[in-house]
């Protein structure tokens, strides 16, 4: 990869055999100068063109226009338009979202996606590679739940309980049911201060010990994102704590050690999708045909 800067910033590359000029008012301008500095061919080509990438990687089924995505004529939810669109600018596949998206089309409740929504355009709660995403959770010194103080939350703990026993009702704040949030807001509920944290994960101020761990919760055991909170917080019947709380997650993807399994892209899993997809519209439609009337 070659490239040469011009004293007002324009930048003639040559990388992957092909010609490219760009300059600072490019979207991407300055990961694009570090991953022409690092080598790194792949992130360069997707953060160059994110739209024409995502169409080749999809091989058509997926079009980009004006920063809209459509699957097979289906249009795709801004949430997933925007997540698609910042895992290619950052050099990720699609995949993680496709598995998010078949995973919380096996949530029962219609108003659980809706809400669900809400709560994933928090900042900083990434999706994993298997189709799962990560939020954060306030516990005590010794793991247990700051509310109860009888579930364990240890890290490699799976914490769950029957989804009968979760409320539902987004308009009960405070109620029963397993809790994880945005970083924003679970820092505040368990009084950590995340800018002294110290290496075990805890901080050093009053807070009795608090601390902060990572969990893993799949789309489908999400059930209600209660409205008090700004949709900070979410109730659901079952996640894993997969960590403790090191630093806040700055990508939209965060691989595994497991790695991503990806699925064989046949015409019959395009059509899967795109009826899936049609799903997640419709209710999302619904919603807001009832929330203005």
């Amino acid at each position: 990869m070659n490239y040469i800067i011009s004293n007002s910033g324009v930048v003639c590359a040559v990388a992957g055999g092909k010609s490219y000029t760009f300059d600072k008012g490019h979207q991407n301008y300055s990961s694009l100068l570090t991953y022409l500095k690092n080598g790194n061919l792949e992130h360069f080509e997707a953060s160059y063109d994110v739209a024409s990438t995502i169409e080749h990687y999809c091989e058509g089924y997926v079009h980009v226009d004006r920063g809209s995505l459509t699957w097979q004529g289906v249009p795709m939810p801004e949430l997933f338009t925007d997540r698609i669109l910042k895992m290619r600018q950052e050099g990720f596949n699609i995949d993680p979202m496709l598995n998010f998206l078949n995973n919380m089309n096996d949530n029962p409740s219609d108003k659980a996606i809706v809400e669900l929504f809400d709560f994933m355009e928090n900042q900083h709660l990434p999706i994993t590679d298997d189709g799962h995403f990560l939020a954060y959770k306030a516990v005590d010194k010794d793991f247990k739940d700051l509310y109860s103080g009888s579930f364990d939350n240890s890290v490699g703990s799976d914490v769950s309980v029957e989804r009968g026993l979760v409320d539902s009702n987004r308009d009960n704040g405070c109620s029963h049911g397993l809790h994880v949030g945005s970083i924003d807001y679970v820092s505040s509920y368990g009084n950590v201060d995340i800018k002294n944290m110290n290496d075990e994960g805890g901080s050093d101020n009053s807070d009795g010990g608090n601390q902060i761990v990572i969990c893993k919760v799949n789309p489908r055991d999400v059930v209600s994102v209660p409205s008090c909170s700004r949709f900070q917080k979410l109730r659901c019947c079952q996640y894993e704590v997969v960590s403790l709380f090191n630093d806040i997650f700055e990508t939209s993807v965060h691989v595994t050690d497991a790695g991503l399994k990806k699925v064989a892209r046949t015409e019959e899993w395009q059509h899967e999708i795109a009826a899936k997809l049609e799903n997640v519209m419709e209710v999302l439609n619904r919603a807001e045909v009832c929330s203005v009337s």
